[in-house]
């Protein structure tokens, strides 16, 4: 009955009939692809075959992996020895011995690796060709990240706030999803999709009879422990090549369920939407009957929605009258917050990103510790490397929607901290010229190097004034830049970035195409002027010059 209801959300979300897969033979040239560009790790599965050992013999095997690969193919069987998995729980964090606090570590064998990555490609072509994997889902997915869900989220939300419209997310937590997955549901779905014959044939026997154990290294004894072996019922199977895209292809249907006045935001198992309306009521009305939907697909597909970490939160301008959310599901209200993480990010109900911040103080603090331990027995290139690998790349996450807050001089008061520690000068000595020795970009300057890549990238959000008016204007080839009343909205990446982008110097702004030749003449430029802030970029009397 379960199976019968998946179907019939399958069938509402896409009145279309979609082509059959098409098998195609693999090569000796895609496996030993495949093989070379694997990371060189020394962990295995039960056989104990890494992959660094086949990157040193794939001259040799490539061949009978080639025959063997073909085989699985044209039989739609997958061999059961590549079906085992090792499980090994690793520490996180809290209590050592409470269970809930270890991340499962699966360990499958590599070549089983090599047969699902030959079954991925073709699997996410016929996905791509088709287009039918929505634009809702930003997982696993080659050319769309975190920050452009993160973008999408916050666009949405200033740009309701902006015109006056009550706007709010639903933040949903989906307990054990992957593990959750039934079989026959997610069948029946490939199938729908055109995975049919013997493509289909292969991913039943991919998903059954596969057995799992688990390993448990003591410190105390120098043999392992193992449990007894298990046969997994139910999920996609974790350490997989093929399990993350069997996941999104499973949810697929959910945002077309859920899409009526609002925006279903997708990274995998994180299921996100955002509503807004003229009128609070409406906001609350439309508010409930999405949640309402969401929890009736969820219990046909046989996920679980954990209410009691599900929230919801309205976003508000800070001098905003307050309203009170009834948004819940059966008689059971879901949790109102100011503050929720979204993708890595600390979202706040007035996007102020001050939470945020806070968060990340402690972790470059450390970082500046562990640049000061070493200052003494480091040169300045191991120094610089320490720097980008835990200071940097923490600060550089995200940037492009907190870089302009208010509060970000707080990071900024941090880096220059680290830089003045690295260079081994005193603390107030001005460090804008050891930022341009160093080649570091300072924290204005990587918040406008990072906005411009993302606006290069995504060139579809950004028109031209050329595109929304014929007139032949001199800055017909600059961005159009929107009507905005409120500062919250002129303080965000969408209408920042066309500002900053509007006063980048002509010689850059015409590689836009050129997304290579656009990042090298772009990072030399804010190196060479070592922005304190964007006010400073924007300066008329700066030289727009090379």
């Amino acid at each position: 009955m379960g199976s019968e209801n998946a179907f019939s959300f399958l069938k509402d979300a896409f009145p279309i009939n979609f082509p059959s897969i098409k098998i195609i033979p693999t090569s000796e040239a895609e496996i030993k692809n495949i093989i070379h560009t694997m990371k060189t790790k020394n962990s295995s599965g039960f056989d104990e075959v890494t992959s660094k050992i086949l990157k040193a013999c794939s001259d040799l095997i490539s061949c009978p992996l080639t025959h063997i690969c073909n085989h699985s193919l044209y039989t739609g069987i997958f061999p059961d020895r590549l079906k085992i998995s090792i499980v090994k729980p690793v520490f996180k964090k809290g209590d050592k011995y409470s269970m809930t606090n270890y991340r499962p570590i699966s360990l499958l064998s590599t070549f089983s690796k090599i047969l699902e990555k030959v079954m991925y490609s073709r699997i996410n072509q016929h996905m791509h060709c088709n287009n039918i994997l929505v634009p809702e889902q930003y997982g696993f997915r080659k050319g769309v990240s975190t920050e452009d869900a993160a973008f999408k989220l916050t666009d949405n939300v200033l740009k309701s706030i902006d015109q006056k419209r009550h706007v709010g997310g639903i933040f949903c937590d989906l307990a054990k999803a992957f593990d959750c997955v039934n079989h026959e549901i997610l069948l029946s779905k490939l199938q729908f999709y055109g995975i049919r014959g013997t493509v289909l044939k292969w991913f039943k026997s991919y998903l059954t009879n596969r057995k799992q154990k688990v390993e448990i290294k003591s410190p105390k004894y120098t043999q392992n422990f193992f449990s007894n072996w298990r046969t997994v019922k139910h999920g996609v199977p974790q350490g997989s090549v093929l399990g993350p895209l069997l996941f999104i292809i499973y949810i697929n249907d959910l945002p077309p369920t859920i899409n009526f006045s609002s925006e279903p935001i997708i990274f995998a198992d994180d299921t996100s939407v955002i509503i807004s309306s003229k009128m609070f009521d409406d906001f609350c009305a439309i508010s409930n009957r999405v949640l309402s939907h969401m929890n009736k697909w969820f219990n046909a597909n046989r996920l679980a929605l954990n209410l009691n970490k599900t929230n919801v939160m309205k976003f508000t301008t800070n001098n905003a009258p307050p309203y009170v959310l009834n948004i819940g599901y059966n008689g059971k209200y879901i949790e109102e917050t100011v503050n929720t993480k979204f993708l890595g990010l600390q979202i706040d109900s007035h996007l102020s990103w001050s939470n945020h911040i806070d968060k990340l103080i402690p972790k470059l603090s450390g970082a500046c510790y562990a640049v000061r331990s070493m200052f003494h027995v480091s040169n300045t290139e191991t120094l610089k490397l320490i720097y980008f690998a835990y200071f940097h790349s923490v600060m550089k996450y995200g940037i492009i929607f907190w870089g302009n807050s208010s509060y970000s001089q707080k990071i900024f008061i941090l880096q220059k901290k680290i830089v003045r520690i690295m260079a081994g000068v005193k603390p107030r000595e001005s460090c804008k010229n050891i930022f341009k020795r160093l080649e570091i970009l300072t924290l204005p300057c990587e918040y406008i190097f990072s906005l411009m890549i993302f606006i290069v990238k995504n060139q579809e959000f950004f028109p031209t004034n050329s595109t929304i008016h014929n007139v032949n204007t001199r800055n017909k080839n600059q961005l159009h830049r929107p009507v905005a009343s409120l500062s919250c909205f002129q303080k965000s990446a969408y209408y920042t970035g066309i500002k900053i982008f509007n006063n980048l110097p002509p010689n850059i702004t015409t590689l836009i195409d050129k997304q290579g030749q656009f990042k090298v003449a772009l990072k030399r430029y804010l190196i060479t002027h070592s922005f304190y802030s964007v006010e400073e970029f924007m300066l008329p009397n700066n030289i727009k010059c090379m």
